[in-house]
């Protein structure tokens, strides 16, 4: 399975250009997540961490499919349904929930580049649920958009930063879905740093 670039979990998030100012969430070392609101009250989200790796190792993570649930929190499993080219990837991705919530799911199509200079990776995530049957026992979640950058530092080290939106629609009140959508993404973060030292080896067409 290629590049689960979908997962970032079960969020009620929805942007337009009007926005408060970002603020924090949490922040333990070198992991931090930060959140604002628009004009409608919807949240958009962002995180950051650093870790000892390669940018060849975050993409077999993401490969890892069979393995997603130990450190995609809230994810329980994803399908590859299409691959266009080496570096587009199409995904079907399903979420837990604890009642009353219901399940969710999405389809989004992920796309990645290396600016060959600097070493620095960016993926761009969009939506393609509206294109693919809804499944039975999940919401489907609309407007899904993210943006992961990947950034070489000195030492070793890798930057990992996402900004993402989504709406998780149904009926999931917007104060349960902002509480999911943070905690989830802290835990994401946190365990995506610790995983990342299994991964390391060559990916193809990826310049360290």
């Amino acid at each position: 399975m290629r590049l689960l670039l979908s997962w970032l979990l079960c969020f009620s998030l929805a942007v337009t250009a009007e926005a408060t100012e970002w603020q924090q969430y949490k922040t333990v070392d070198a992991t931090s997540v930060e959140y604002r609101y628009n004009a409608d009250k919807l949240l958009e989200v962002r995180a950051q961490t650093e870790a000892s790796s390669t940018t060849a190792a975050f993409l077999h993570l993401l490969e890892d499919t069979a393995n997603i649930s130990k450190w995609a929190a809230n994810t329980e499993k994803a399908q590859l349904l299409g691959q266009p080219d080496a570096n587009t990837h199409i995904v079907h991705t399903y979420f837990t929930a604890i009642w009353p919530v219901s399940k969710r799911d999405m389809v989004t199509q992920s796309v990645w580049q290396q600016d060959a200079g600097s070493g620095v990776l960016t993926m761009q995530v969009s939506d393609l649920g509206e294109h693919y049957p809804k499944v039975k026992g999940y919401v489907r979640m609309q407007s899904v958009q993210g943006l992961w950058t990947l950034t070489p530092l000195p030492d070793g080290l890798l930057r990992i930063q996402y900004q993402g939106r989504a709406d998780a629609a149904g009926k999931l009140p917007r104060f349960i879905g902002d509480k999911v959508a943070l905690n989830a993404l802290f835990k994401t973060f946190v365990q995506l740093r610790t995983m990342l030292k299994n991964y390391q080896q060559p990916y193809p067409g990826v310049v360290e």
